[in-house]
């Protein structure tokens, strides 16, 4: 299916996405990714799960948010809004704020447009992590002359002294997926032995979730992994937006994912549980982990973080019920992630 949905470029959120198309794997490709997992470990169990509704609105017009913990601050990262990559600096997540509230501490954190973007006010799903003295963010944007027009997606890597930024994008791309069909929704994660890793969505593929290991520098070192694909039918379209934590009770790795398309009602956010951080991963067959409820539509985007006393919480983005749209309109609620003795998620008091 094609998206061809003209955007207004000044509007939250109008350049969020604009063209995404995937294809699916040949039998071929399937049946590698297949024999690959087999071999990189025991299957696991995901365990008991608590299906949950979408919680109150925390911060407005705030999408695919990523949460860094730093300094006795927050910083919250999101798509492109009124400005093209927004942070927002907050040192209190106790209670809701309005958008002049929020919008009076959010900047913009890559003043200038990486050279090889297709459009120099797209920007999505951004995650951020410090590599020795700098930051490094890593991004979504279409790309110049993409060789698949259906998937032009690529994920950019840019660098800062700061997580506030000015961040600085690399001339060209990190990687633009299998074969240059697409890449994007980047989550950069430390594991239990102090690993870094990146995980990414590919297109033209029905096992989109791979993940790079990161060296030093924030840099991808070898070849990617296959860590989970399309398995049920609720994962309609395609599965994204993925985001990895270690479970500190089972000594294991849980992995959220987004399923469906970003801008409808039935866009909704699943769980798996995975041996190590390259798999592999079961997810759950009896439907998402999270969906549309409480007067909230299409909750997605969902990534994980540890706040200011080490809880474990997490991030995601939905609509009001009847307002979903292209241009924008996606607000964050924040919760907390329980994993005993079933994996939930709890309202923020």
């Amino acid at each position: 299916m094609t998206d061809t949905t003209t955007r207004d470029a000044t509007t939250p959120e109008a350049t969020d996405r604009p063209r995404r198309r995937h294809r699916r794997a040949g039998a071929a490709t399937i049946a590698l990714v297949g024999a690959i997992a087999l071999l990189s470990g025991c299957q696991v169990p995901l365990g008991p799960v608590t299906k949950v509704g979408v919680e109150a609105v925390r911060l407005p017009e705030t999408s695919d948010p990523f949460v860094l913990t730093e300094g006795g601050a927050y910083y919250v990262y999101g798509s492109n809004s009124h400005v093209r990559a927004p942070v927002t600096r907050l040192t209190d997540l106790s209670r809701p704020y309005n958008l002049w509230d929020k919008n009076a501490v959010t900047t913009n954190a890559m003043p200038t447009a990486p050279a090889w973007a297709a459009n120099p006010n797209q920007f999505w799903a951004p995650s951020v992590a410090r590599f020795g003295d700098h930051w490094v963010m890593y991004f979504s944007t279409d790309r110049i002359g993409a060789p698949d027009p259906a998937n032009p997606q690529c994920v950019g890597r840019a660098i800062a002294t700061s997580p506030m930024g000015p961040f600085v994008a690399d001339p060209v791309p990190m990687t633009c997926g299998l074969g240059d069909h697409g890449a994007l929704d980047p989550d950069v994660f430390t594991d239990a032995e102090g690993r870094r890793w990146l995980y990414v969505a590919f297109g033209g593929t029905e096992t989109p979730i791979h993940v790079f290991a990161l060296d030093g520098n924030g840099w991808i070192s070898g070849w990617p992994t296959a860590v989970l694909g399309r398995q049920y039918p609720w994962e309609y379209h395609f599965i994204e937006n993925p985001s990895m934590v270690y479970d500190r009770v089972r000594r294991n790795y849980l992995l959220s994912y987004s399923a469906g398309r970003w801008y409808e009602a039935a866009y909704r956010t699943g769980i798996a549980r995975c041996a190590t951080p390259t798999g592999p991963c079961t997810s759950d067959p009896t439907g998402p982990w999270l969906a549309s409820s409480n007067g909230r539509t299409g909750p997605g985007g969902l990534s994980f973080f540890t706040d200011l006393d080490g809880a474990q919480r997490a991030i995601y983005a939905s609509f009001a019920a009847g307002l979903e749209s292209t241009n924008g309109g996606r607000s964050a609620s924040i919760v907390y992630l329980r994993v005993d003795p079933s994996v939930t998620l709890s309202v923020v008091k």
